[in-house]
């Protein structure tokens, strides 16, 4: 069994020994920081995040999508016949 052990630094060893805690965030891949003996922050190498361009939107098909499909001529008279009754 595996116990994972995190490398801790207080705030006075950021302040005064700042490389060597450097050291242990690059070796360790991440710090956490105690302030008066208790966990308060966690530093950890900092990634950068490349983002995909937006894919360009063409709102004017989106908008034909979206739009109801016109009935044909033949079933627009069926509704019409249908809603006259009988008159």
């Amino acid at each position: 069994m595996f116990h994972l052990v995190m490398k801790t630094a207080s705030v006075r060893q950021l302040r005064t020994e700042f490389p060597k805690v450097r050291d242990i965030i690059e070796r360790e891949g991440e710090v956490v920081v105690t302030e008066r003996g208790q966990a308060a922050y966690v530093i950890r190498p900092y990634r950068v995040v490349r983002k995909r361009k937006p894919a360009k939107k063409d709102y004017l098909a989106r908008l034909l999508d979206n739009m109801p499909k016109p009935i044909s001529a033949e079933a627009s008279r069926a509704i019409d016949e249908m809603n006259r009754g009988e008159r």
